[in-house]
This record gives C-alpha cells, structure tokens and sequence, in this order.
C-alpha cells in the first residue's frame, strides 16, 4: 500500500492557506519538522494527526490514506450526489449521514448533507432538520477553502443559512443574513416578501419588493432578446417569433396607461424590428413591412420626446424619482441599428436596404 501522507499534508496545507512557517507556529513545532512531514522524512505521531486534521477540517483518515483531490472521500461525495433524484430523500440523507461519521470536514459531502437536511426541514416542516442544516451550512463555510466547483460560492452556502432560518419562523435573523448577502439585489424578493408578510414592516419591505420588480423586468426583457438573437442563429424563426410576441405582450402589460406613452415604447419599437426580422426571414413579407413601419414610426415618435424614468410604469408608486436607462443605444433610432448589427448575419441585404430607405423616408417627413 502507497503512502502518501506527506503529499496529503502538503497540498491539505496549501488548500487551508497555510505556509510551512505558518503551521508550524499553530502546532508549536520547528519550521524543520514540518518540512520533515513533508518530504517524507519522518512523520507525525497520532497526536500531531488529530491536530493537523483539525487544523486541515478534515478527518484523520482522509489526512493519512486519501488526497483531497480525488480519493474515496471524493468518490463518495459523487456517489451520493447521483442518488439526488434517483433515490428518495430520506435514503440519501441516510447516505449522507454514514458519509458524515467517515468524513465530516468533506466540504462536498459536508455541504450535501446540509443542502438535504433543508430540504427535510422544508418540505415535512421539521425543525430538527433545519437545525442540523444551519450546523452544516455554517461547517461548510468553515472548509470553504476545499471548494473546486465555480458554480459555488459563498453567498448561495449563506442565503441557505437564511432560508434555514426563514423556515424555523426566526424572521428577524433571517432578514439580517439575508441582507448580509445581498450582493447586487439577489436577495430583495426575499427580504422584501419577510418584511411585508411576517414582519409587517410594510414600508420598508415594499422598497426591495418594487427594487426586485425594476430589476427583474429589465432581465426579463434582456432574456427575451437573448432568446430571440439565438433563434434567429439557429434558423428557428418560429419559436423566435413566439419569443418576441409573448415579449410584446409583457412590455405592454407594464404600463399603467395601455395609451399614455413611456419608456417601454422605446422597447417596444425593437420588438417590432424583430419581428419584421423573423416575418422576413419566413416569407412573410406582407407582416414583416407591417412590423417595419410600426418599429420605426415608434422610434422616431420616443426621440422626438423622449421619456427615460418610471412614467406609466406599474408597481412603482413608492420608487424614488429614477433614471431608467439601457445599453441598446442612446437614442432609439441608434438601438435599432444596433439589433442589426447583432444580427447582421441573419439579415438579408434587401432587408437592411429596406429598413434605410424606410428610415429615411419617415424621417424626412417628420413621422
């Protein structure tokens, strides 16, 4: 049988951010000894074990038989994870709980048992469950320094901590870990819905909840387009028109005044240069130069007088006075240019010749 505890102590040691002098400090040995341990020259006694895996938040057998890259403990984690959704949930947390006494400082296998011991707590109402999960959720932060996976971070392990207390009905500290990790606004749904629901602090939840609103309807909006520019990429002009119709209907569902004018239209006029686009694309050209005309006349209409703040926007009525703003283009004439220019190679030359002379002409009589 290989050893390779020295290996296993040096990258555990480089893993927790340590240098040799560091760690040699924290145990209150020489600097030699440890770069002993890790050349393979000599090696720790048990005891030195037990404080170097606590030191590492890993077990003493994973410290001496498997590297933290990859070995059983890893293999392990893996195997539990592809039982999630497979599996009923009580049997993988019985996985994870014999996986726990062989590994308890595996941060996958650690944050694993936490993520389904809330979903426990959450789904049969079991405090127990969201007990133990606020215990591992907060072990996990500990061996955060394990983590390879990108799509993990800090503020998801922490909103979870939230979430746990949310269920346990502890509100006021939920709204404070919630607002500890609202990085860019992630979590004003969430603190909002608490405010307003459970706290009745009405005032204050209704500005993260009209924040979470403005927020989410630019995505929305950005999402559609995305989905519209893909379709077109891929020659699926069906589903893109369906994308930008049902974009159409949202835009227009956001105004207070279905007749009053405001800063959606200018959205508005760049869904009917998709749509022309699509119609285009398809054959439809009687639809398509419908479009054209509406996108363009829409356009110059928004520039002659335009409106970049919340008029006639709904569910905003306690929002500061704002400046509502877009990278499509400083005018709307310009961001029609610009979604050609994104799809410039779905677009045919007569279209683009088309859309000029149209332009041209609207703008020379003063449409």
């Amino acid at each position: 049988m290989e050893n390779h505890l020295a290996e296993n102590i040096r990258d555990a040691r480089k893993r927790a951010g340590f240098t040799q002098e560091q760690l040699a400090d924290r145990l209150g040995i020489t600097l030699g000894t440890i770069s002993k341990w890790e050349r393979g020259a000599s090696e720790p006694d048990i005891g030195y074990l037990m404080e170097l895996a606590d030191v590492f938040r890993i077990s003493v057998d994973a410290l001496i038989g498997f590297s933290m890259r990859g070995g059983d403990a890893d293999s392990e984690a893996e195997r539990i994870e592809n039982m999630i959704g497979n599996k009923p949930v009580e049997q993988v947390l019985e996985e994870y709980k014999l996986a726990l006494r062989r590994f308890p400082n595996h941060f996958r296998i650690v944050l694993g048992a936490a993520e389904i011991y809330l979903q426990i707590g959450t789904v049969y109402k079991k405090n127990e469950a969201l007990h133990e999960s606020l215990s591992l959720h907060r072990h996990a932060l500990e061996l955060f320094s394990q983590n390879t996976d990108p799509k993990i971070n800090e503020v998801i392990i922490r909103n979870s901590i939230a979430m746990c207390y949310s269920q346990l009905k502890d509100h006021k500290r939920a709204v404070e870990e919630y607002k500890k990790n609202n990085v860019c606004g992630l979590n004003d749904v969430d603190i909002g819905q608490i405010l307003i629901a459970d706290l009745k602090q009405d005032k204050e939840g209704i500005g993260y909840i009209e924040s979470a609103f403005l927020t989410g309807t630019g995505k929305m909006i950005s999402l559609l387009s995305a989905y519209f520019i893909y379709y077109l990429h891929t020659g699926d002009y069906e589903r893109g028109i369906r994308a930008i119709r049902w974009g159409m209907d949202y835009a227009k569902s956001l105004k207070e005044f279905p007749g009053e004018r405001g800063y959606l239209d200018k959205m508005l006029c760049l869904y009917n240069l998709a749509l022309s686009i699509a119609y285009a694309a398809t054959g439809q050209t009687r639809e398509s130069d419908a479009c054209l005309d509406t996108a363009i006349r829409m356009a110059i209409e928004f520039d002659r007088d335009p409106i970049y703040d919340l008029h006639n926007l709904i569910l905003t009525d306690h929002v500061k006075k704002t400046t509502v703003y877009d990278d499509a283009g400083a005018t709307a004439v310009e961001a029609l240019y610009a979604i050609l220019d994104k799809v410039k190679d779905n677009v045919s030359g007569k279209f683009k010749q088309k859309f000029e002379a149209k332009l041209a002409e609207s703008a020379a009589y003063g449409v």
